[in-house]
């Protein structure tokens, strides 16, 4: 997913959720709870440090630690990906046609009615 190892795409997964910034503490206890095998504090601070370095988290100091939190939204970040998908292609016109077709074939009707209002569609 988005281009990121499972540790790090874990880590962006747990950040959407979370409704506050987090220090790496409360992100090792969270990661650990659903594990037989626990990841060492160090491991997720290095990953998180590396997101951070990536553009995917912020972080502020508070005290001795850090709190982090995701730089955009899920759906913001899907969408600039979308976008760097789409005009990293030799033929964008292309793309998007073949993305819209396949919205409006196999996408739900919530779905393809918003591409149709995104085009000024009523049909």
């Amino acid at each position: 997913m988005w281009n990121l190892g499972s540790l790090e795409a874990e880590v962006m997964e747990r950040m959407w959720t979370a409704d506050h910034p987090l220090p790496v503490r409360h992100m090792v206890e969270a990661m650990n709870a659903d594990r037989t095998s626990p990841l060492a504090y160090t491991t997720v601070m290095s990953t998180m440090a590396k997101l951070h370095r990536k553009g995917w988290l912020d972080r502020t100091r508070s005290g001795k630690q850090y709190l982090y939190q995701p730089r955009e939204t899920r759906d913001a970040c899907t969408a600039r990906l979308m976008t760097e998908a789409l005009t990293g292609s030799s033929d964008p016109e292309s793309v998007l046609l073949h993305f819209v077709e396949r919205v409006t074939s196999t996408g739900s009707p919530d779905l393809v009615a918003a591409v149709r209002r995104a085009l000024g569609s009523d049909a």
